[in-house]
């Protein structure tokens, strides 16, 4: 973190194969070597990568913010929910944090991991 000059909370443009691209925002892990990085299974996945691949990470200081964004559900991963998903799962999620998201990736493991974590 220090060489790139990155604190926690900074936003970061990652690279993985197949020049797919995320933003991700950065956090602290004392426990996690030099020269690594983790990430989720979410960000793993949109950046088309698995545990031990290579991913570039740089700085992105002007982060727009965005004035909408789609969500799309998909069938099997809003199924047997009711009442009205805004309210419940994407609202309490997005309203008032800084949840930086790049056009064209796949959210649908974080709504599974709300549904999971509210139930």
């Amino acid at each position: 973190m220090e060489e790139l000059h990155l604190f926690r909370g900074d936003t970061v443009l990652m690279k993985g194969k197949k020049r797919r691209e995320t933003v991700c925002i950065v956090l602290t892990d004392d426990s996690c070597q030099n020269e690594k990085i983790r990430m989720n299974r979410v960000t793993r996945n949109n950046l088309r990568v698995r545990l031990g691949d290579v991913v570039s990470v740089q700085a992105c200081p002007d982060v727009k913010y965005g004035k909408r964004i789609h969500v799309l559900p998909i069938d099997d991963t809003i199924e047997g929910l009711t009442g009205n998903l805004f309210e419940v799962y994407l609202k309490p999620y997005f309203l008032e944090a800084y949840r930086p998201v790049h056009k064209g990736e796949n959210r649908q493991n974080h709504l599974w991991c709300l549904q999971k974590h509210l139930h």
